[in-house]
């Protein structure tokens, strides 16, 4: 059988280098940076990751420390962020596990935490941190992102 991708193989390519970034470059840190400051007002999860896909197996909900989550910021600004592993602010292990993942993200929303910086990791992957009270709460180290603008916020 042959697999023909009917010349849209270098097309979405081209879209996939277009929308969604994995370094953090000079242009995608002045794009996010725009939006510190912003107060995070939604937020949708879900319990796999598209680096499910290249890991060697699924983890279970227990094992879990890689997720993907959309970020809705009150200036407008929709961060769609995949293969995101969770730190709180003191700790240089991330969270395990679909519950503590999911309870971090809770208090995310509900704290009304802002973007206080954008940040790189040791290797140079995107860190967003985040806090309130002018204190950092969540630190989410990200494998690759998007940012877009959003319309309507998702429902509970």
């Amino acid at each position: 059988m042959i697999d023909s991708p009917n010349g849209t193989e270098e097309l979405m390519d081209d879209l996939s280098d277009e929308i969604l970034h994995t370094d953090l470059t000079d242009e995608a840190y002045e794009e996010l940076a725009v939006s510190e400051g912003a107060v995070v007002v939604g937020l949708a999860f879900w319990d796999s990751s598209l680096a499910d896909e290249v890991a060697d197996e699924t983890p279970t909900d227990e094992e879990r420390v890689v997720i993907d989550l959309d970020l809705y910021l009150d200036d407008n600004t929709l961060l769609e962020l995949y293969g995101a592993s969770l730190f709180t602010a003191d700790s240089q292990e991330p969270l395990m596990g679909l519950k503590a993942l999911e309870a971090a993200l809770v208090d995310l929303a509900d704290s009304e935490s802002e973007l206080s910086e954008v940040a790189q990791t040791e290797d140079g992957a995107l860190a967003l941190v985040f806090g309130a009270d002018e204190q950092p709460r969540l630190i989410i180290a990200v494998g690759a992102w998007s940012v877009s603008e959003w319309d309507e916020l998702p429902e509970d």
